[in-house]
């Protein structure tokens, strides 16, 4: 009887210890052993196939663009909807009669003017005489014409505007920008900042549209990203004091540059204008000779409607430039030739996006094989 407790005490600790082994840690505990040890994993390894891994697809780092690409950029729709089919009218190898014509019919729905049209057409037709133009004589013979037309004009551009020079004397350089509501006058002023800033010159900018709450606002953000001090007053305070106020901060600052941001005017209305040449001459009782730039936004979208706005303004203020801005959004980017040469006025800057590496120095060189696609 004692024998049979025995094994049955023997098979129930068999039992228990059979159980016990069985059951899997709650933490399993990983082990390596040698691959001796473990011949099973050699042939695991032998019969596994190699692990195919594609290479990781980097995005190539952004290519910093020219101004001279994003100007080909901006004015493809002036070139594709009226410049660029110029050469498309040739119906043979060389220029005849009724080529001419039609060139003639598509150059006034260019914006660029029927008397600059006209003269135009005029020397085509000499010049047809003496050689015959072919397609592409035709389009080196345009880009001369239209530059010697800009080129005389586009010389007198004050190079202060482009290349930051300390003064000499430590004189403030006042700029005050003008135009009608919607040109763009913020944003360029904006980017004019942080191009200047960028060069190492000290900018005080003059929020003096105290009408729009929001373009102040607007231009507090371009100053704050510029690194350039901005002076604002209270919504609907005096533009002319406000401008007064920038100026006097600039001079006490001896800053290098005080740009001036004003309301947008329409140029018909008499005393709005009125109050443009009130906040120019203010100025002049802190420097005699501010402000020394008056600069001109003109959007290109208007075309040759921009005339009558730059005649009256030119008329009010004695403006010394434009900035063409918006040549992105238009076909009417050609309009800058006529623009330039009835008002004698060069074009400082072209504006052709958003961002401020879209706004640079204008060169007729540059714009017009941009709008003619050479």
């Amino acid at each position: 009887m004692d024998s049979l407790y025995i094994v049955i005490g023997v098979l129930v600790i068999a039992v228990i210890a059979f159980l016990v082994l069985k059951k899997k840690p709650s933490k399993p505990v990983i082990t390596k052993a040698p691959e001796a040890h473990r011949p099973e994993l050699q042939e695991i390894v032998k019969a596994a196939e190699p692990i195919k891994t594609e290479p990781v697809k980097v995005e190539p780092a952004k290519k910093e663009i020219s101004f001279t690409e994003r100007l080909k950029l901006g004015l493809s729709r002036s070139r594709q909807e009226v410049w660029g089919k110029l050469s498309g009218l040739f119906s043979g190898p060389t220029l005849d009669e009724e080529t001419i014509e039609s060139i003639e019919e598509l150059l006034y729905s260019a914006d660029i003017g029927t008397a600059t049209v006209a003269e135009l057409i005029e020397e085509v037709k000499k010049k047809n005489k003496e050689e015959r133009l072919t397609e592409e004589s035709f389009k080196t013979f345009l880009f001369d014409f239209l530059k010697n037309k800009m080129k005389p004009i586009q010389e007198k551009v004050d190079s202060d505007l482009y290349t930051f020079k300390k003064s000499e004397e430590g004189k403030t350089k006042v700029i005050m920008v003008v135009g009608v509501n919607g040109a763009g006058k913020t944003t360029t002023i904006g980017k004019l900042a942080t191009k200047l800033r960028a060069q190492g010159a000290s900018v005080v900018v003059g929020a003096c549209d105290t009408f729009r709450a929001a373009a102040v606002d607007q231009l507090q953000v371009w100053c704050d990203r510029a690194g350039a001090t901005m002076i604002r007053a209270k919504e609907g305070a005096n533009p002319s004091g406000v401008g007064y106020d920038a100026l006097q901060a600039a001079i006490n600052q001896k800053a290098d540059y005080c740009i001036l941001d004003t309301a947008g005017r329409l140029h018909t209305k008499e005393n709005l204008m009125d109050e443009l040449a009130k906040s120019k001459n203010v100025l002049k009782k802190l420097d005699a000779e501010a402000p020394h730039q008056i600069l001109l936004v003109i959007d290109a979208i208007t075309g040759q409607n921009a005339l009558r706005q730059a005649e009256e303004f030119h008329k009010t203020l004695g403006l010394t430039g434009l900035i063409f801005t918006k040549c992105d959004g238009s076909s009417k980017a050609g309009s800058a030739v006529t623009i330039v040469e009835q008002l004698k006025l060069p074009i400082a800057y072209i504006g052709v996006g958003e961002s401020a590496e879209d706004l640079d120095i204008f060169k007729v060189d540059d714009y017009l094989r941009a709008l003619l696609g050479m």
